[in-house]
């Protein structure tokens, strides 16, 4: 490696699986990689059109509304899914309130429109509930920024990005001006039979709120039959830097498989019979870096409720999302 070579600077988030690569101790062999964490959706979003940033873990629907209008810089995805998880275990409802199926004609808030879990919702709700998407009153969190344009939806609370518009939110829901709320969830541990800790803390603060959908075997019971294990954020790379440093996809995928395993080394005694619990129950391993058929097909079905949205217009292979993958 050349020591006139300059570094590579990604910016993703600071949670259990990331943070070998972001304290130093797993490198990425062969290059000068910098991690760079505690970045906002905004910055990331940002930076990495503005070449601040070569790469970070955007999400997924950012992703492709920005690759179907061939806005920003072109970006590649790798197979590196950085979060994800069951998004029924995001909405929230008052337990005194109406019942999920009753949702038609409701007042629904989410973070933005674009929110991956948002997208997953809109989706289960359509699925499992028969809700049509255009039957709801969808409002959203934070303002119209690196958001999408909809034609359902009603309003925006246009609150800055952070803990406390989520508050806010729940607060709302608490009282009554809501009638569930799509929260955004945390980025750390977040096993099917574990929980989330702005989930949990939510939920300790306002008491009278509830996930209504969240019970772990009914979850896992819809896993089995659906095959859907929703991605939300993916490590997404400016394609003239992987252009100029061959080899590189490979290499990132190799350490943060590697940051991985260093990862799950400190897990403790619960979360670690949390994990193999969820493993054994789903049939394979979700924690880990692959394009396989679970995630393959849940990409698939990611499109499939973008076109629902009106969002989405042009259809994508997979290998158009993640030209690298497979490659080695």
């Amino acid at each position: 490696m050349s020591q006139e070579q300059k570094p590579i600077r990604i910016a993703i988030g600071d949670n259990l699986w990331t943070r070998a690569l972001v304290d130093g101790s797993v490198r990425v062999d062969g290059f000068a990689v910098e991690f760079h964490s505690k970045v906002s959706l905004p910055d990331r979003l940002h930076g990495v059109r503005e070449g601040k940033w070569q790469g970070s873990d955007g999400t997924l629907t950012d992703y492709l509304l920005e690759k179907d209008a061939g806005l920003s810089v072109p970006k590649v995805a790798l197979p590196i899914f950085m979060l994800g998880g069951f998004r029924q275990r995001t909405l929230l409802m008052r337990r005194d309130g109406v019942a999920v199926e009753n949702l038609e004609g409701r007042r629904v808030l989410m973070p933005r429109v674009l929110t991956p879990g948002a997208v997953y919702v809109r989706g289960l709700l359509a699925d499992e509930f028969g809700i049509a998407r255009e039957s709801v009153e969808w409002h959203t969190i934070h303002g119209a920024e690196e958001d999408a344009d909809w034609k359902w939806l009603k309003g925006r609370l246009g609150k800055p990005e952070g803990f406390e518009a989520v508050v806010a939110a729940a607060a709302m829901l608490s009282g009554g001006e809501f009638d569930a709320l799509i929260h955004p969830g945390g980025h750390g541990f977040f096993s099917l039979f574990g929980g989330d800790e702005m989930i949990g803390g939510t939920l300790k603060r306002f008491p009278d709120l509830c996930e209504p959908l969240g019970n772990a075997e009914t979850i896992a019971a819809w896993f089995k039959k659906t095959k859907i294990y929703p991605t939300v954020h993916g490590l997404q790379l400016r394609a003239d830097c992987l252009d100029a440093n061959s080899g590189l996809a490979d290499a990132l995928v190799d350490a943060f498989a590697r940051a991985w395993s260093a990862s799950e080394a400190r897990l403790d005694q619960r979360e670690r019979e949390l994990l193999e619990r969820e493993r054994a129950v789903l049939g394979f391993d979700p924690y880990r870096y692959e394009l396989g058929e679970v995630q393959r097909h849940t990409i698939e079905k990611l499109m499939d409720y973008l076109q629902a949205d009106g969002l989405l217009r042009r259809r994508f292979t997979i290998q158009d999302l993640f030209p690298f993958a497979g490659r080695r």
